[in-house]
């Protein structure tokens, strides 16, 4: 191999908010649907299918909630126009919003409010 040739550096997956909600959610749905197979079929017979049937059921309904709580979170942002520093209030899932008072759009990016390019 070449030796003055920089090392390229390799792109992994990371976890984003759309892959995690997938995740949470299958893993949800095969918990549930395990439950209800387990409750159903050793159910009726024995008191077994109902010890590990409803607590799966039950964790396939709750763990998709857990795991994507952060999703659900949202921090205020207060801060200053960047072009006639009126205050402004929003929160960070906001991309873009106008100043009401000078009526310029504003980017809200990595918590802060910034200039339109």
């Amino acid at each position: 191999m070449n030796q003055n040739r920089p090392e390229i550096a390799k792109s992994g997956r990371t976890f984003d908010s759309a892959y995690s909600f997938s995740f949470s959610i299958t893993i949800g749905l095969v918990l549930f649907i395990a439950g209800l197979v387990i409750s159903l079929t050793f159910g009726q017979s024995a008191t077994i299918g109902l010890i590990f049937g409803i607590p799966l059921l039950l964790a396939g309904l709750i763990l998709p909630v857990f795991m994507m709580r952060d999703l659900f979170h949202h921090n205020e942002l207060d801060g200053a126009c960047p072009y006639c520093d009126a205050p402004i209030k929003t929160s960070d899932a906001t991309i873009r919003l106008n100043c009401p008072s000078c009526k310029r759009l504003i980017e809200v990016k990595q918590e802060s409010l910034h200039r339109t390019e």
